[in-house]
């Protein structure tokens, strides 16, 4: 005979939830190990095992239910989540390797970024080198400003002037001591 109220119809479902948290309970030692194997790591091993046990008591009774080999169960779940935490750990490493990259290529170029004291001293210079060209008799600053600064080859300086190569030479030449006289070696 059958009690009073009858068999409860949550009675399987309670069933196959308590047989899986028995068997983490009976597993859980032999999980750890498991787990360290595939990790290298006891701490995470102990991590993994705990989010097993989360995992169990997040399930829903129907999927308890379906649960036939409970140990089974266990490494499989386990072995995804280890095999979840090291993607997880390789893009973390990825993420972290070009983030590193990133930052030693800044700070390679502020390190060959001047200092703000250096930028004032060059400028300052710049300034003595302008004034010293102004200073300069006019073809020879002007033959100074084109192969210089303009980047010229001296025989396009004599060419675009109309001068003979000698005499950009001489040009030149006459610029560079002005300007060492005047404002120094940089």
């Amino acid at each position: 005979m059958n009690p009073p109220h009858g068999p409860s119809p949550d009675a399987p479902a309670a069933v196959a939830r308590q047989a899986l948290a028995q068997a983490w309970l009976e597993t859980r030692p032999a999980l750890v190990r498991f787990l360290t194997a595939r990790t290298g790591s006891s701490a995470t091993a102990e991590d993994l095992a705990q989010d097993v046990w989360l995992r169990l008591q997040a399930m829903t009774e129907a999927s308890a239910v379906e649960v036939r080999h409970p140990q089974a169960f266990l490494y499989r779940m386990a072995a995804n989540l280890a095999l979840d935490a090291s993607k997880a750990q390789r893009r973390a490493g990825a993420r972290d390797l070009e983030w590193r990259r990133a930052r030693a290529a800044d700070d390679a170029e502020a390190e060959d970024a001047p200092s703000a004291e250096d930028a004032v001293w060059a400028r300052l210079k710049l300034e003595r080198v302008m004034a010293a060209i102004e200073r300069m008799p006019p073809k020879a600053a002007q033959a100074f400003r084109l192969h210089k600064l303009g980047g010229l080859s001296q025989a396009e300086v004599a060419a675009r002037m109309g001068v003979s190569l000698s005499a950009v030479e001489k040009y030149v030449s006459a610029s560079l001591k002005e300007l060492l006289l005047r404002v120094g070696w940089p």
